[in-house]
């Protein structure tokens, strides 16, 4: 029996014809109506398929199907070819790309900085029924020249999903991508503040630019990812259940959806973050619905941002990295100080344990608190050196 299911809202029609396993992607939205039609056609498939199981005639899927390639009988008349297949990856990628309205500004415009400088030049100028197999093994060597294997593996995602779909279409004959392996990722390579660092960091800020010694205090005292902090608004701080509620990021001007599901997620309230957001009140609180907020009470500019965490680095005589070293931070020194690596893993937002103890397991002492105050008393200490 087949069955019928739904890819983007779409439908389609999954079945077993002689042991191999058939999608037929309908093109319709998921509506009442639709999945009805498609069932009706799912029945005759099941029928036809069981008389011929019967040795009572062959399968007649064509007349089922009469415009699939697979099913297309041969003496029929060709229809018309599909002239996509004979697009280049130059000429059809943006526009694929324009059809994904689900995806957010900032990955529209990560994927179209690394087609530029990787998959353009490698393959754009050859038509997607052509693309091979060892095309793309050698596009791969291109990249790892410059990238880790674990940058390669999560930017390649969206071009192999055109190539799938694409096949799925009937618009190729084959995915060229369907031989292609993952790479191995390298171990994380952190590289956190000590609490030396991390005072020096702090005080830098104090001293050069104050309005935001809350902000990068919140990044080092809950390792939120940037994007997170920046998102952060006053409903969303639980003052009497000590909660900060993580619901939503800000990039590129715009709310985001968070990263994982996993990103949504509670963080305790120390004593040092609830003084923290307490004084951060009396700067950002209705002025605007952001707790975060720069020198004209509107979002933090990331990249403005981004220069001046800079300037205090060089200014204080810090070894350089980047800010989201700050989350790493907060996870190492939690650890090293005793708490609970699951209430680590929670609080960073992780989707599973092994996650977080990949990253950061040479920090464990014996553990024996799960509740965060033994971070929260260091923060504290941090904050109130001179």
């Amino acid at each position: 029996m087949g069955f019928v299911g739904t890819k983007n809202n779409k439908l389609f029609i999954g079945f077993t014809y002689h042991k191999e396993r058939i999608r037929i992607y309908l093109k319709v939205d998921d509506t009442p109506k639709n999945r009805k039609l498609a069932e009706m056609q799912l029945s005759k498939v099941d029928s036809e398929i069981e008389l011929e199981n019967l040795g009572l005639k062959r399968a007649d899927l064509a007349s089922i199907f009469p415009d699939h390639p697979k099913f297309a009988a041969k003496d029929k008349p060709a229809k018309e070819e599909d002239q996509t297949k004979y697009m280049t990856v130059a000429e059809y990628f943006p526009e694929w790309l324009g059809r994904k309205i689900h995806i957010t500004k900032n990955s529209v415009r990560t994927w179209k900085s690394f087609y530029k400088n990787y998959i353009e030049p490698s393959i754009g100028d050859i038509k997607l029924c052509e693309v091979t197999e060892d095309h793309l093994l050698r596009m791969l060597e291109r990249m790892r020249l410059n990238l880790k294997n674990s940058v390669i593996n999560k930017k390649l995602q969206n071009i192999e999903s055109m190539f799938r779909e694409l096949h799925e279409d009937g618009v190729i004959d084959s995915n060229p991508f369907r031989k292609i392996k993952k790479l191995r990722n390298e171990p994380t390579d952190i590289n956190p503040f000590t609490e030396d660092e991390l005072k020096t960091l702090l005080k830098g800020f104090k001293l050069q630019h104050p309005h935001y010694y809350n902000f990068i205090s919140f990044l080092a005292f809950t390792g939120c990812r940037p994007n997170e902090a920046i998102g952060l608004k006053w409903n969303r701080i639980d003052w009497e259940n000590k909660k900060i509620l993580i619901r939503e990021g800000y990039v590129l001007g715009e709310a985001t959806n968070l990263k994982t599901a996993s990103s949504i997620r509670d963080i305790d309230m120390n004593d040092a973050l609830l003084s923290l957001l307490k004084s951060q009140k009396k700067i950002s609180l209705g002025k605007s619905d952001h707790v975060f907020i720069n020198m004209r009470s509107k979002v933090i500019n990331w990249a403005n941002f981004f220069q001046k965490y800079h300037e205090v680095l060089g200014l204080m005589g810090l070894k350089k990295r980047p800010p989201y070293q700050l989350r790493h931070t907060f996870a190492s020194m939690a650890i090293k100080n005793g708490e609970d690596v699951m209430w680590v893993s929670r609080t960073l937002g992780h989707s599973n344990l092994k996650t977080t103890l990949s990253i950061y397991a040479r920090y464990i002492p014996n553990k024996d608190r799960q509740d965060g105050s033994k971070i929260g008393n260091l923060h504290a200490s941090l904050r109130s050196s001179k």
